[in-house]
């Protein structure tokens, strides 16, 4: 589920903000592990028959799969925590602990789903109030993101 609404009492809402994500840390070390362990015998095999330049490329494959594995498993597990009291709104943004930490006063802030000039680009879900503003659930399908508006305007409109 994209987004969760975590906390539901009268003085505190919160929603949380995540990607999808395919699979976890664990499905993909397994992923790499049987596409390097088959990448390897292919390789070591043709190398034993004297094309030697084989060995070193599939080793080059391997390091750049394992570095685009590590870094879309990094990019995936981002969240954002949007906190909604009866004055303020908090939205933290990180992976294990909160890494930028915003506040915007309830009164004054104005979710905006702003479209782009042409189809190519997706939209954007911004937070607006005096003069400053953060987009929220960049990661998000167009979908999601209306979704997403349609929830954070009832939470903070109460």
């Amino acid at each position: 589920m994209f987004f969760n609404l975590t906390n539901e009492s009268e003085l505190e809402k919160t929603i949380m903000v995540m990607p999808n994500r395919a699979m976890s840390w664990q499905h993909i070390m397994m992923f790499y592990f049987v596409i390097t362990v088959v990448t390897l015998s292919i390789a070591i095999n043709f190398y034993i028959q004297g094309l030697t330049l084989i060995l070193p490329f599939a080793g080059l494959e391997i390091v750049a799969l394992g570095a685009v594995l590590y870094i879309s498993a990094w990019r995936s597990n981002i969240k954002e925590v949007v906190s909604v009291t009866e004055e303020k709104i908090k939205i933290e943004i990180g992976r294990n602990t909160p890494e930028k930490v915003y506040e915007f006063d309830k009164a004054w802030a104005k979710i905006v789903l702003e479209k782009s000039w042409n189809n190519w680009y997706p939209s954007r879900l911004l937070l607006r109030s005096h003069g400053k503003q953060i987009e929220l659930g960049k990661f998000l399908n167009e979908q999601e993101r209306q979704c997403l508006e349609v929830e954070l305007k009832k939470v903070i409109n109460n």
